[in-house]
């Protein structure tokens, strides 16, 4: 059983990533930036590949390493992820241990101003739509044949550099869910993500309100407006606006929503 750590990053020239973040296997590098290549180095873990395009969107260059990768077992990543000694090889022991799981979502140390603020943790347990909604991509494995069989890909136009701000992760989820795969949560700590900055969060304003209604009508289409409600009082103290106004903006994403074609994993 092989392994594959598929990072997004931009304008990287060259390899450095794989000492920055401690990456000792195969890996792709999907790297967004301003011209088109494609480079391949040898370690003596493995082989690493990057590949640089013009593109734009965390989605699309999620998508554009899903393409080129070929391990049994692969691990999404950012460029903000840094890895605990050995954690790639507990990935690809949870995978062998865990033989029904076709996806693990594995735990991480999140910090900020280099302080580990808080572990995103959780028991060994069957992931279902109501609680597997708080994870990052970062912390996603997946089997190949699972993804290729599914026919499974990321959505692009959810999360940074898309034209809604974030969700990409769990509709990744979600898709995955709808496609029947078994779905594990996993205490085992791959590392370390930093959040000292966002490439999407400016502020809970009226596009990160209304993003969110776009969002949940995907998501959540039955229980969307109900959501609405939810969380346009539970943001009360964190928006400039009313809890009226936090409403009325997520529905405003809620009907607009209707008029996109947004791909769901059901769809090609």
């Amino acid at each position: 059983m092989d392994l594959q750590v598929l990072v997004v990053s931009m304008y990287q020239s060259d390899f450095s990533l794989m000492d920055k973040m401690n990456i000792r296997t195969n890996a792709i590098i999907a790297n967004q930036t301003s011209c088109n290549g494609f480079e391949e180095r040898e370690y003596e873990f493995g082989k690493v590949k990057m590949i640089s395009t013009q593109t734009r969107g965390v989605g699309l260059n999620r998508n554009i390493a899903l393409l080129a990768s070929e391990a049994d077992i692969l691990l999404f990543s950012d460029d903000d992820m840094c890895y605990y000694d050995g954690a790639l090889n507990g990935v690809k022991e949870a995978f062998a241990q865990n033989t029904r799981a076709d996806v693990i979502i594995f735990s991480t140390d999140i910090t900020r101003n280099g302080t580990i603020v808080e572990r995103r943790y959780s028991k060994r347990k069957r992931a279902h739509i109501w609680n597997s909604m708080k994870y990052g991509t970062y912390a996603i494995g997946i089997r190949r044949k699972s993804l290729l069989k599914a026919n499974l890909k990321f959505n692009e136009l959810f999360g940074g550099g898309c034209p809604f701000s974030c969700g990409e992760d769990s509709l990744f989820i979600k898709a995955c869910l709808d496609h029947s795969l078994k779905v594990y949560t996993d205490p085992y700590v791959l590392g370390t993500c930093c959040k000292d900055s966002s490439s999407w969060f400016t502020g809970y304003n009226e596009k990160y309100l209304y993003d969110k209604g776009v969002l949940y009508s995907f998501l959540f289409p039955r229980t969307k407006y109900l959501l609405a409600y939810y969380y346009g009082y539970r943001l009360k103290n964190k928006t400039k606006f009313s809890v009226g106004k936090n409403i009325a903006m997520i529905k405003k994403g809620i009907k607009n929503a209707k008029s996109l074609k947004v791909y769901d994993g059901k769809n090609g």
